[in-house]
């Protein structure tokens, strides 16, 4: 079994069919919206609020390759032989 991630040379689902089998990243993805929209509505700079942004989607990315990566453990312990 590969632990590579999916190629991308299938054609895509669009987001919102991919975001119903991952409504947390969903409901995160709008937080971060909502959370630049505050922070423009508040003063910040362009700037402030990508930095804020960019910081957030890094913290998502680390949060679904780790979801991921349990998903694949557990499926690999799934297809194991009795007895193991």
């Amino acid at each position: 079994m590969s632990d590579e991630l999916p190629l991308q040379n299938r054609k895509p689902k669009p987001l919102d069919e991919r975001f119903a089998k991952r409504p947390h990243t969903c409901r995160r993805l709008q937080e971060i919206a909502d959370q630049m929209d505050q922070a423009l509505a508040n003063g910040a700079t362009a700037d402030e609020a990508e930095a804020m942004a960019i910081e957030q989607i890094q913290k998502l990315g680390g949060e679904m390759l780790q979801d991921w990566a349990q998903a694949n453990k557990k499926k690999q312990r799934g297809s194991r032989p009795l007895g193991r």
